[in-house]
This record gives C-alpha cells, structure tokens and sequence, in this order.
C-alpha cells in the first residue's frame, strides 16, 4: 500500500512520521506538504487568518511555527489532493482539523478517528489540549458533545515548555480522559501527560496507525477476495 501523507505546512513532517513510520513497515509512506515551496512572508501574507476566523497551527520545513486560516489553506489542500490521488491508495491529512476534501482515494481524518477512538471508551468527562488558544470555543463544541469537559488547556508543541505542559496536565487531572488535539503532539508528550495527570491519555497518532492498519487489512482481505 502506498500512503500520502498530507501536512498543512510544509514537508517532510520527520517529527510526526518519526512516531507513525516504525508502525507501518508495509507501507511505503510519501510525504506533501500545503504550504511546499512558499517563502514564510507569503505564506503569512497569504494564509494568516482573520479575526475570529477558524485557524489552525503547522510548521514549515525549518521548524517554524505558522497559523493558517481554515478557508484559505482548504482550498490550497484540495489542489494537492487532486494532484496526488491519483498516485496513492490512501490519503492522510496530518491535522485534527475538520476538513470536507473531494478524492477518488479514500481520506484519513484524524478527527474523525479520534472521536471514534474517544467514544469507544465511554469516558465521563474529557479534559483537552489545544495548540491554539482561538481554538477552545472549537474544542469545547468538539468535545463537549461526547462528554462533560473537566477543562480545556493551551499548548503548542512547537513553542510551548516542558514546564507548561506538564503544569497544563496537572490542571487536567481530574478529566477521565485527557485528550490532546493536534497531530503535534508527539507520543513523548503523550507520556509526560499521561504520568503528570496519571490518566489515560491519547494523540492523534496512534489512531492514524489505527486507522492506516484497518485499510491496509480491509484491502489484502479484498484482493484475496478478487482472486
């Protein structure tokens, strides 16, 4: 199976393939990026969001932070999409970010698989980490509707401290479940959270593995039925 991994920033996204990759040693991983080839003062010009506009966070090639609006870097993602669909047999969006794309490929959406990861475990109250603080009315609306929210912190993996997040997992200690909302958040961060709160804490990342798994097993299971 070949994957497209698609970022809203720039590629390749080693800090997040470095926690999917070891996972998924039958597939072979190709890696875009929305924002590939723009120089930061365009993409700023560009695709910076708008008061009160929905925006969320990615990083260019050389670390560099960026916060993209919504619409905008929608419509840059859709372009890709039709250039690559054609080329792979599964497309990721590396964003928990709610997207409605147009493909002949199949799409992963990590916010879908994370809610559905969520709602299996039937928690009774959701604690959540956001990357943005424009995105704690979003996570709220998320969230909220599948469980009482214990609290909503903000944290960027790419500025935030290690201080910060472990004091953000202190705050959160009394949520069933602590999740953290943005495909950012790496599997190290994932457990300082989970031992700081001493609760069970997911990433958008194991669920992406999840969810690749799941097709590459629906797809050897169908080819055998061609046979």
């Amino acid at each position: 199976m070949r994957v497209a991994f698609i970022t809203l920033g720039q590629s390749p996204r080693d800090d997040i393939m470095v926690d999917i990759k070891p996972y998924l040693e039958e597939v072979e991983c190709v890696e875009y990026g929305a924002l590939d080839g723009l120089p930061l003062n365009r993409v700023v010009k560009e695709f910076s969001p708008l008061p009160n506009e929905v925006s969320y966070v990615s990083r260019l090639r050389d670390g560099t932070e960026v916060v993209l609006s919504k619409s905008k870097i929608s419509v840059r993602l859709q372009s890709l999409v039709s250039l690559v669909e054609g080329s792979v047999d599964l497309i990721v969006i590396l964003c928990t970010g709610d997207f409605n794309l147009s493909s002949r490929t199949p799409i992963i959406y990590p916010s879908v698989e994370l809610a559905r990861a969520v709602r299996k475990l039937s928690p009774s109250s959701i604690g959540v980490i956001v990357p943005l603080s424009s995105q704690v009315v979003m996570a709220r609306n998320r969230w909220g509707g599948i469980a009482s929210i214990a609290g909503i912190e903000v944290w960027s993996p790419y500025t935030g401290s290690a201080e910060d997040l472990a004091n953000s997992a202190l705050r959160l200690r009394r949520a069933d479940i602590i999740v953290m909302d943005c495909l950012g958040y790496s599997l190290k961060h994932k457990e300082v959270v989970g031992e700081v709160s001493g609760r069970r804490t997911i990433v958008p990342r194991e669920v992406v593995v999840s969810a690749i798994k799941e097709a590459l097993t629906y797809s050897t299971k169908e080819r055998r039925a061609q046979q």
